[in-house]
């Protein structure tokens, strides 16, 4: 199932986007590794039952229009002018760690704008007594560091692969400026306070989407407690833990994701 590539304007902003598969839309929202820069084998697998969208946040890869964004509600009236350019008025949406927080702003905001939502290991609350990783003081010169608290199984096919990316000398240029953009873009959003809105807990009683909470057991950068609190706030809110997985379930745990967001959107 090909992905088309395109550049779409979203109130004079010029976005990056992968689009692929037919059906009803469902909206991937990328997390801070901007992974929606590749059309990725869990994308290719919905995109058998579903059109599949999956645009770039200002600020990352090819969109535009970091400038405009100063925290998280500038992402959150970015995608309602993305959803109006599409003649969405209300959408699907799955959302991994910062595209977590991202759908979950939209829909405790604008109810009506999400139909469901899959919220994967997503940041954008505080649990007091049990911190997010923060992900500012990774040493990207040390690949094992990032990919310990990044999987469970560091031996998976996904971990290896971005350990030999991560411990290349030579990555091209336009791959390091795209890490290094993505890193700017997520701080400025999640830099301080770390990567959550302190007003965000109290409005997820709003949330009228139908949301699915799924979550790694072993997640090291947003522990599961923060799933059982997205699932315990939202009303009719579902949790699912992914056994023996870290952070990143779709690279990871690609089937069972692909089976959860299915099984639950469907």
């Amino acid at each position: 199932m090909p992905a088309t590539i395109a550049q779409v304007d979203v109130n004079g902003r010029s976005v990056h986007e992968l689009r692929g598969g037919s059906g009803k839309p469902l909206v991937y929202l990328h997390s801070a590794m901007g992974e929606s820069s590749l059309w990725l084998p869990y994308l290719e697998a919905l995109a058998q039952t579903r059109e599949v969208f999956a645009p770039m946040h200002p600020g990352f890869g090819k969109s535009e229009g970091i400038d405009d964004i100063r925290d998280i509600e500038d992402y959150v009236w970015h995608y309602l002018a993305y959803f109006d350019a599409n003649g969405w008025e209300s959408v699907d949406i799955v959302g991994l760690s910062l595209g977590g927080w991202i759908a979950a702003e939209i829909a405790a905001r604008y109810p009506a704008r999400v139909s469901s939502m899959v919220l994967t290991s997503s940041v954008g609350i505080w649990v007091r007594d049990t911190p997010i990783h923060d992900i500012f003081v990774v040493d990207l010169d040390r690949p094992e560091t990032v990919i310990d608290v990044s999987f469970h199984d560091t031996t998976c096919p996904a971990a290896q692969m971005l350990t030999a990316m991560m411990a290349a000398k030579n990555l091209p240029d336009e791959m390091l400026e795209d890490i290094v953009k993505a890193r700017a873009a997520t701080a400025k959003v999640g830099w301080n306070p770390l990567l959550h809105d302190p007003r965000l807990e109290s409005l997820l009683h709003r949330v009228t989407a139908r949301t699915l909470c799924l979550w790694g057991s072993h997640d090291k950068i947003v522990p599961p407690v923060y799933g059982e609190t997205f699932a315990r706030r939202i009303p009719n809110a579902e949790l699912r833990i992914v056994d023996q997985c870290g952070h990143l379930i779709p690279l990871e745990k690609l089937d069972a994701f692909v089976d959860a967001v299915r099984g639950f959107v469907e």
